[in-house]
């Protein structure tokens, strides 16, 4: 996976020629400069970022719904041999989208730096990548929903930090809890669509 690759590439800069000689070692890059940061709302850790967050939203409500764009993309996620019947090229959307959602993911690690951390570092990502699919599976990739279910997915992360500190759990609680949320939704899916019977054998 190309994850794997960005991610020693990052750590290959910090490590090696993007090191801050002042870091005593630590793997991370000089502090940047206030020009590079977003700025900050009432003291507090919100920043610029959260209105770029609304906007790609929008942004992906509008592609989806009232492009044709969106309606190839659709059409291939609800039926990709149907979507290949009609003449849609499923895999060059499947590569463009690969790209888009590549770009859209840079984004928000640009704007995860520049507005809360303030240099590059080792580890500065939890596995914000994979806490988005389960966004997306939970809000059932409805931009109200998404935005709904990604703020009380970030109370659940910031809230992980207090648990380390107070009840001194260990940081893959936070997982822990997504975890079971997710199974928790799966279960009441499949309860939903499936009906369980449990049929006894007669004795003859």
């Amino acid at each position: 996976m190309l994850n794997y690759v960005a991610i020693h590439l990052v750590e290959y800069y910090i490590y090696g020629p993007w090191r801050d000689p002042s870091s005593l070692g630590f793997p991370m890059t000089a502090p940047f400069p206030a020009s590079a940061r977003l700025p900050l709302f009432f003291d507090s850790r919100v920043h610029l970022g959260i209105f770029a967050a609304i906007i790609l939203v929008l942004a992906y409500r509008l592609i989806i719904r009232w492009t044709r764009w969106g309606f190839e993309i659709r059409a291939i996620g609800d039926n990709p041999k149907a979507a290949a019947y009609a003449g849609i090229l499923s895999r060059r959307n499947i590569v463009l989208l690969l790209f888009v959602s590549g770009a859209v993911a840079g984004m928000a690690g640009m704007i995860e730096i520049s507005g809360l951390q303030g240099r590059l570092q080792h580890g500065f990502s939890p596995g914000y990548g994979y806490t988005a699919i389960i966004v997306a599976w939970l809000a059932r990739l409805n931009p109200w929903g998404i935005i709904i279910v990604s703020f009380f997915m970030g109370v659940l992360l910031v809230g992980g930090d207090t648990l380390q500190v107070v009840m001194r759990l260990p940081v893959a609680s936070v997982q822990v809890i997504q975890g079971c949320i997710l199974f928790a939704v799966l279960a009441s899916e499949f309860i939903r669509n499936y009906r369980v019977q449990f049929i006894r054998k007669e004795r003859e």
